[in-house]
């Protein structure tokens, strides 16, 4: 937003006065002018006001070029809070001081140092609102890599200096950066970003346009669209693409500090409707606006230095954006702190890495229900043995139930006594069964005896030293328990090293009782920041989830250490700290949705073990099955909402059956290959899903369809891989026409496996 559309809201006598202000200034500085970086894939350039005027892909279209800006657009924006007044913006257009521009030649390779020596921000009290000087400098940097080939990539630095004095009590909390504003994006162009592993939306604009805050934020301004890496519902990875079949614009925070980071989207109104004030958003005229937003707290005095971030206008589908991310994050992607790769013995145990999926049952619920009692574990073990799952994922084992008195965890006298629950998991060890022991990586009630003797010490607090709670709540048939009795919980700050402490002793719990894993759950998402004096961390803390990450590699170099097949799962999908565990119980995967798009971050980690989820009945299961497959996730079976086991479901249970023993025919290319996607063959109807799984010389081809009653493809593979056979569910047709060409005909929900072995 500039200057003059932000004084818009003002009444109309000081509109005319602030215009005026703003008039001059523009008035007193010299005509725009380029500046410019370029090569053979791109061209960027800054007017002489440091906005952004063209970011273009030069060799999109056949060398004709894609612009992904109709107009100029600022860079960065920042936030102060100034005492107790908060969100006083501050951009480059409210500044009467136009930014020094310099050409400059870096390692990198070639350079743009854009420099604004001081700010101005616009005061308002009440009605009486004017331009002041702000003490503040902002510095960024855009580079254009020196490489062979020619870079399609600009990465960004920025550096803001406080430079306001002590008494003003003024820290900036917030910072922009990079922002492209104005996106000119082709109808092809989807918004593809990493939401619980994955999505793609249609139609960007429209999808912000849409936002509506009610009465709670400035909706007449911009409408706005973020999402938090990594979050409950956020982020799986630190970038995002405006994803087009042949080209695209990247942006990724390329930052090991794995601060939270928000991808931002506004939707700004280019027009009023006529004779009205009000603003119009949902015209292809209005203006899109995309970046990051970091939150550095800078108080007086400090300097804040962050990147690099990366934009880049590139051609290609959206494996390209995987790509580019992916090199990034092999440069810490399970990685010990000094940078050496993980030691061998810390690779997944193969009884993990094999596993065709879990039951996930809670034994007693927060409402005081009982679903199963330690004497029922061997039924619940045949069950899930019928239909190819062997392993329990345990939940509601201890004193309380699920989601009470945690972190007290020991057996519940009403499901039994600790020696049924112990004789229950040997009966899954004994018969080739695994059990996986429920901890909660977060959450204190604060009712638990853990919570009165430690008090406020390992917990998060908000900068008024309150509590940050959290509140769960799960109910029977009727409405008294999910009205009233829904628990409160404080929340662990991952840098106590006293909860780090209890943590540990779970594992060994876990190991004590047989268990073949520990399980933390949440432990995928960052936390609020934390202002507790105790820790050892800055006030306003926002770097909880690289302290989970740290814990995650620990707790499983601990539990390695006490039997080489032990294992850690954690819950929520995120690189940083999906790297560090054996398995990833995924949330909310979008598998069933029409813009779940779990393919990117499948394809970008193919290393993390992920779980499907949310298949819970007998409805829709062969679809729902058969995508699990074709994306090499683990079985969740979490029937009626972990009430019952799978035996509740025939149908279910029946097909799996068929399925899980599919899976472990191929498990050495279905569950321990990696996934390729679409990498490595052609497919000659899109109405048929294919996907990729490599080993070695092999490749296995998963293809499946239910759109149709039937539907025919046919697969080719490139010269040097020949065909070694097929498996399949379903009365799938499958034809060798030569070694690297298969013709498939796949009945409604049929799905086949194609096997190759190269030669080379």
């Amino acid at each position: 937003m500039n200057a003059k559309t932000d004084l818009r809201r003002l009444p109309p006598a000081l509109r005319i006065l602030a215009f005026a202000a703003v008039a001059l200034a523009g008035a007193l500085a010299p005509a725009a002018a380029g500046h410019v970086l370029e090569n053979k894939s791109l061209r960027l350039e800054i007017d002489d006001a440091g906005r952004l005027v063209s970011l273009k892909n030069l060799a999109a279209d056949h060398g004709k070029g894609c612009e992904y800006l109709r107009s100029p657009g600022q860079l960065w924006r920042i936030y102060l809070q100034e005492d107790d007044e908060l969100d006083i913006e501050v951009t480059p257009d409210d500044s009467a001081i136009r930014p020094r521009i310099s050409n400059i030649v870096t390692p990198a390779g070639s350079a743009l140092r854009i420099v604004w020596p001081s700010l101005t921000r616009i005061r308002a009290r009440g009605l009486d609102i004017k331009p002041e000087p702000l003490p503040v400098s902002v510095e960024i940097t855009a580079t254009l890599p020196d490489e062979a080939a020619a870079s399609d990539e600009i990465r960004w630095t920025i550096s803001v200096k406080n430079n306001t004095a002590l008494a003003a009590a003024t820290a900036v909390r917030e910072c922009h950066f990079p922002l492209v504003g104005d996106l000119a994006l082709a109808p092809d162009h989807k918004l593809l970003w990493s939401k619980q592993g994955g999505e793609l939306i249609p139609d960007p604009r429209d999808e912000v346009a849409r936002q509506f805050t009610a009465y709670k934020a400035a909706d007449h301004l911009f409408r706005a669209l973020t999402l938090s890496y990594p979050s409950f519902h956020g982020a799986s990875a630190n970038c995002f693409a405006f994803a087009g079949p042949r080209q695209g614009l990247y942006f990724g925070c390329h930052s090991t500090r794995f601060e939270r980071t928000l991808h931002q989207f506004r939707v700004y109104p280019a027009e009023k409707v006529p004779g009205t004030s009000k603003a119009v958003f949902d015209q292809p005229s209005a203006r899109l606006e995309a970046g990051f937003v970091r939150f550095p707290g800078i108080a007086a005095g400090d300097t804040w230095t962050e990147g690099e971030f990366v934009t880049a206008p590139y051609s290609g589908d959206w494996h390209v954006v995987a790509g580019k991310y992916r090199r990034w994050a092999g440069t810490w992607f399970q990685k010990n702190p000094d940078g050496t790769p993980v030691a061998a013995a810390r690779t997944v145990p193969e009884w993990v890495r094999r596993m065709n999926g879990w039951q996930r049952i809670i034994l007693r619920h927060q409402h005081g229900e009982i679903h199963y009692r330690y004497a029922d574990l061997p039924q619940i073990h045949a069950d899930g043995a019928a239909a190819g799952i062997n392993t329990l994922f345990l939940f509601g084992w201890q004193k309380g139930g699920h989601d009470n008195h945690y972190p007290d965890y020991t057996p519940n006298p009403k499901l039994g006594t600790e020696r049924e629950m112990l004789d229950g998991i040997a009966h899954f060890n004994k018969n080739g069964g695994h059990v996986i022991l429920y901890t909660n990586g977060r959450l204190i009630d604060r009712i638990s005896d853990y919570h009165k003797a430690t008090g406020v010490g390992p917990v998060i607090l908000d900068p008024f030293g309150n509590e940050v709670l959290d509140r769960y709540t799960f109910t029977g048939p009727g409405n008294f328990a999910r009205i009233f009795v829904g628990r409160y919980f404080a929340i662990a700050c991952p840098s106590s090293p006293a909860w780090f402490d209890h943590l540990r002793a779970q594992a060994d719990r876990a190991a004590a009782y047989g268990c073949h894993s520990l399980f933390l759950d949440q432990m995928g998402m960052d936390e609020p920041p934390c202002s507790n004096p105790a820790h050892n961390h800055p006030p306003h803390w926002v770097g909880s989830v690289a302290a989970k990450a740290d814990i995650i590699r620990r707790l499983r170099d601990h539990l390695r250490s006490l039997d080489p097949n032990l294992a850690l799962g954690i819950e929520i999908i995120s690189d940083v700290t999906g790297q560090h565990a054996d398995y990833v119980h995924s949330l909310f995967t979008g598998s069933t949705g029409p813009r779940g798009f779990l393919e990117f971050f499948r394809y970008t980690f193919p290393e993390i073990i992920l779980s499907d989820r949310e298949i819970r009945d007998d409805s829709d299961i062969e679809r729902r099955v058969n995508r699990a497959v074709l994306l090499g996730l683990r079985s969740d079976v979490e029937i009626y909402r972990c009430r019952r086991t799978i035996a509740e479901t025939p149908y279910y249970q029946s097909y799996l059956a068929k399925i899980d023993a599919l899976r472990q025919r191929q498990a050495d290319l279905l569950l321990e290959g990696r996934y390729t996607d679409t990498d490595g063959f052609a497919n000659s109807n899109t109405e048929v899903q294919a996907r990729s799984f490599t080993l070695g010389k092999r490749m296995a081809i998963v293809a499946t369809q239910s759109a149709k009653d039937a539907a025919a493809a046919t697969i080719t593979v490139p010269a040097g891989y020949k065909y070694a056979g097929h498996d399949a569910v379903g009365d799938a047709e499958v034809t060798p026409a030569s070694a690297a060409e298969i013709h498939l005909v796949l009945p409604r929900h049929a799905l086949a496996v194609l096997l190759f072995e190269s030669a080379k």
